[in-house]
């Protein structure tokens, strides 16, 4: 994991070097009612997240703001303009249409085209450039985001001047789902995670401390359905399979489909197939296929936490 936060750390670094991003005011078009995207213009070849801004003139109010990347609504806000930045997910040719509604009940939209050739997934260095002491950037998601789950999270905390934060903690409508330490990568705070999250709206807030105290900063977002695993456990710490349940029959194939979630994060998540481990990763969950003979076997999923809690379940199933 360390190695990947370090890679992805120069893959973003070079990223501000060959493709700075100047800050520009988004001027509105002239036409009653428009959408302008300013930010970014068609043809443009870019790193994910994308830089969007986005302007509007109506003679009546706007009061919602959408964007759609390649028909599917991926950001809503009830605002006028916007400036912000926003993952696509994928690589390849991307149309980003920007669609606004009016108190008057109408709906206007401007489109460009663009293509993605990478995907970054630390903060970058325009995301960051303005930042105050003592303060939390959360560089992904964005604010007022759909997005499906698990959820791809990263942030820069600034401590206080001459300090490096003590800790980073992640809540979840409230809930502490992550904290740094004990979730260490070589003895570094790490600067993202992926966290399983159920369908709805929810509230994300990333705490930082140091040594006069928390400060924080809190977005919302919304999931719009489960992609990988499971809905996360409502109480924890716990592990949450919906895809067996203990003596089932399977067809040669068991579908292996969980989630965890503790206070401080989920460190590793195992399988073990009749006494052998077949699945090691350090995600907070499992989707995959194991291919079974027929007969009786044994599948025990174990999930340890950051803090070193240990969670399991044993499923007894037979192959036909």
């Amino acid at each position: 994991m360390s190695s990947r936060v370090l890679l992805l750390s120069c893959f973003a670094l070079v990223f501000t070097l060959s493709h700075s991003l100047v800050a520009q005011t988004c001027n509105p078009g002239s036409a009653d009612p428009s959408v302008t995207i300013c930010m970014p213009q068609s043809g443009d070849a870019l790193d994910s997240p994308i830089h969007l801004q986005i302007a509007t003139n109506d003679s009546s109010q706007v009061d919602r703001l959408q964007v759609w990347y390649n028909g599917v609504k991926r950001w809503e806000n009830p605002v006028s303009s916007a400036d912000f930045f926003l993952a696509t997910g994928n690589g390849g040719p991307y149309r980003i249409t920007a669609l606004a509604h009016d108190v008057s009940g109408r709906w206007f939209q401007s489109s460009v085209n663009i293509n993605v050739i990478g995907q970054i997934y630390v903060c970058t260095q325009p995301q960051t450039a303005n930042q105050s002491p003592r303060s939390v950037v959360i560089c992904q998601p964005a604010d007022g985001e759909i997005h499906f789950s698990p959820v791809h999270l990263t942030w820069n905390a600034l401590a206080a001047p001459g300090e490096q934060p003590t800790s980073v903690q992640i809540f979840l409508d409230g809930k502490s789902v992550f904290q740094t330490p004990p979730a260490l990568s070589n003895g570094f705070p790490l600067p993202a995670t992926s966290l399983p999250m159920a369908i709805g709206r929810h509230r994300i807030s990333i705490q930082a401390y140091d040594s006069q105290g928390a400060f924080k900063s809190t977005i919302y977002m919304n999931v719009n359905k489960i992609y990988q695993g499971c809905a996360p456990p409502t109480v924890l710490p716990d592990m949450v399979v919906c895809s067996l349940t203990d003596g089932q029959t399977v067809n040669g194939v068991i579908t292996v489909k969980a989630a965890a979630a503790a206070s401080t994060g989920i460190l590793r998540f195992v399988e073990i197939l009749d006494g052998v481990q077949v699945l090691n990763t350090s995600h907070a969950w499992l989707d995959n296929g194991l291919s079974v003979a027929p007969g009786p076997h044994t599948l025990i999923l174990k999930a340890t936490t950051n803090s070193g809690a240990h969670l399991q379940k044993t499923f007894n199933v037979t192959s036909q």
